[in-house]
């Protein structure tokens, strides 16, 4: 079965903004967005992507948990409808372990970080010790065996940080003992965080802050304060993040929906976005007037790349580009001007379980 499909059979339309013009900002990106393909159908809430060398992709879905596309293009749910906290699960960032099992960060307002295998889910212990994590953005297993965690907000509901004022997100570590230390805090709504312990940094996507960050890092620990490493334009709230080969990284953004590359200097380029410029207007104005809630994340003008929000690599030469999304049921797929580094979990193994969608 061919798991790939190009732009025109996935039925998308001409891009045109609310006055008629031209939505997408491709004056001096890399990529055309008629050069995208897309794998997966039937997806809910796809936001966090994780590749494998076996070709098995695993993607976060709404109300469940992972979803698996397998390299032949069939799909397991490998989780039926799930609860924690008296509320449905809304994974947003998934981790896989090296025995085959899943972490998720769970960002409904139960919070916690969840354990997925073939048994079932069930909350992680440092959720269950009286202290249950808010709503969890990100968790990260990472090459020497540490486990990252990210928090937005303290604030509940967590649109109360949707602020330019409002920084009191953190970055924290679970212990082997399975406690939780907070590393690094007051960052402005913490999103993906990614180390690079060959070139000594953590990278940290501060979304409202329209901005990556970087601190020090090294096998014990980070050391200082994060310092600004690229700040972005108006518009382009930084989602996910993942790094090249090369010292730099990719950002996925929310809102302005675009993909761009970060060179080791901290240069941006646009690799291909559907940047809608009155759209941009009514974000920025509600930002500043403190007005901004989830009616900016949960709809946008583009149909593409609407809400890009998380970078994984493809294939053996990591030479392909896979996006979690907010909006979409499939997952765009497009080449890599900078090949990416192959994560911690590419050889890990997954057994096979759940019950197949397509």
């Amino acid at each position: 079965m061919e798991r790939c499909r190009s732009r025109h059979q996935h039925g998308c339309l001409p891009i045109a903004s609310r006055d008629g013009s031209q939505t997408d900002r491709e004056c001096g990106s890399m990529i055309h967005l008629d050069d995208i393909a897309f794998i997966g159908e039937g997806l809910s809430r796809p936001e966090s992507v994780l590749t494998t060398r076996s070709g098995d992709i695993f993607v976060s879905h709404k109300g469940h948990g992972v979803m698996r596309i397998c390299s032949d293009g069939s799909q397991y749910l490998l989780q039926g409808p799930s609860e924690f906290g008296g509320m449905p699960v809304v994974p947003n960032g998934i981790s896989l372990r090296p025995d085959g099992s899943f972490l998720i960060a769970n960002i409904a307002d139960a919070g916690g970080v969840l354990e997925l295998d073939g048994d079932g889910i069930r909350p992680h212990p440092v959720s269950q010790r009286g202290n249950v994590l808010p709503p969890v953005n990100f968790v990260l297993v990472d090459q020497v065996g540490k486990i990252w965690v990210t928090v937005s907000s303290k604030m509940q509901p967590r649109s109360r940080a949707y602020r330019r004022d409002v920084k009191n997100g953190y970055v924290g570590l679970i212990n082997p003992d399975d406690t939780f230390s907070v590393v690094l805090k007051d960052l402005h709504y913490t999103n993906e965080v990614r180390p690079d312990y060959e070139n000594g940094w953590l990278y940290i996507a501060e979304t409202f802050g329209q901005k990556i960050s970087r601190v020090r890092l090294d096998e014990n620990g980070v050391h200082g304060e994060p310092k600004i490493f690229v700040q972005f334009p108006p518009g382009t709230f930084v989602d996910g993040i993942e790094l090249d080969t090369n010292g730099g990284l990719y950002a996925a953004c929310i809102v302005s929906s675009e993909l761009y590359h970060i060179d080791a200097g901290g240069s941006p380029t646009l690799i291909v976005g559907e940047r809608n410029a009155s759209w941009i207007d009514e974000v920025e104005a509600a930002l500043t007037a403190n007005t901004m809630g989830r009616q900016h994340f949960d709809s946008s003008p583009a149909t593409v790349l609407p809400n890009i929000s998380s970078v994984a690599f493809l294939g053996e030469n990591q030479d392909k580009i896979v996006c979690g999304n907010l909006l979409g049921q499939s997952l765009p797929v497009l080449d890599a001007p900078h090949p990416g580094q192959k994560p911690a979990h590419w050889g890990v193994n997954v057994p096979k379980w759940g019950e197949r969608q397509v």
